[in-house]
């Protein structure tokens, strides 16, 4: 892939994200909204913004993203928050990538603004909440 190609696939990314703070329109609770702007924000360029694993940079990547709205489906029809928990913070590597393509939220989210350890779990928390309301109705 060339770089032209890249940065047009990044500068698209943006804009869908940018237009994106709606589409899990409808979630009620406060720990729901802010685990839906963090999926915008760190999941949806390579998730895609109904987290279908169709995102603007998924077709730059070695493996496409997965559909995080099937992970329940992908588990016997249960949703495994301590398994997606420790996926987003890195202690679950996703194999098959490549490489580390999908970042180790973690450690990102640990770098940012000096946030605690707290924080950082709380944010993720958040996020696991918010991927778990989204799951497929069976």
């Amino acid at each position: 892939m060339t770089l032209p190609s890249i940065s047009t696939r990044l500068a698209a990314g943006i804009i869908v994200l940018s237009c994106a703070g709606t589409a899990f329109a409808g979630q009620d609770s406060t720990a729901s909204n802010r685990g839906s702007a963090l999926y915008i924000n760190y999941c949806g360029s390579c998730h895609g913004p109904q987290a279908k694993g169709d995102g603007p940079m998924a077709a730059a990547l070695t493996k496409k993203p997965s559909d995080l709205t099937a992970i329940a489906k992908r588990n016997g029809g249960k949703f495994p928050p301590d398994i997606v928990f420790r996926t987003v913070d890195g202690r679950n590597p996703v194999l098959g990538h490549g490489g580390q393509e999908m970042p180790v939220w973690g450690n990102a989210f640990l770098r940012e603004g000096g946030a605690t350890p707290e924080a950082v779990r709380a944010r993720i928390e958040a996020l696991v909440s918010y991927l778990e309301s989204i799951q497929q109705k069976p």
